[in-house]
């Protein structure tokens, strides 16, 4: 008989969708999903930074992230400007909006991984952290053919 809880994959896809429940919980009344938020903390460490970068830094295809930024710039968070040496790149900037929302939602994101991982004892954490890195480095696809998404 099938048991899901004996296939690590399945594991991983379950615990992927507890740690987006815990996140929406967490950061309540804000609707930014993980992905939104983690493409805001890119722009917001790497201001200018071109469409494509921003896909590579933020681990999304390139349709997935033109959408990210849509709602993005919907809400007032970021900016888009065409580069001043190639008009058909544009540059991506964090709006005053958009900062202030990250100094709000980062101490709330952070706890929702630590509530994550609260289970696990912290040499566990370490473990777990250290062997989760070992998984996603070893099984990662080159960066200029990231494929992922998920808005």
């Amino acid at each position: 008989m099938y048991d899901p809880l004996s296939k690590a994959g399945s594991l991983i896809r379950r615990l992927h969708q507890i740690s987006l429940r815990i996140f929406n919980e967490g950061i309540q009344p804000y609707v930014l999903t993980t992905v939104q938020f983690g493409t805001l903390q890119v722009i917001s460490d790497r201001p200018g930074i071109d469409q494509i970068s921003l896909a590579q830094a933020a681990d999304i295809d390139r349709t997935t992230v033109m959408r990210v930024l849509q709602r993005l710039e919907e809400l007032s968070l970021v900016c888009r400007k065409p580069c001043s040496r190639d008009k058909r790149i544009n540059r991506v900037y964090i709006t005053d909006a958009g900062r202030e929302l990250i100094v709000v939602m980062e101490p709330l994101a952070e706890a929702t991984q630590h509530r994550l991982l609260e289970p696990l004892e912290p040499e566990e954490r370490k473990a777990f952290m250290r062997m989760l890195t070992k998984l996603v480095m070893t099984h990662s696809i080159p960066t200029t053919t990231t494929t992922h998404s998920h808005e």
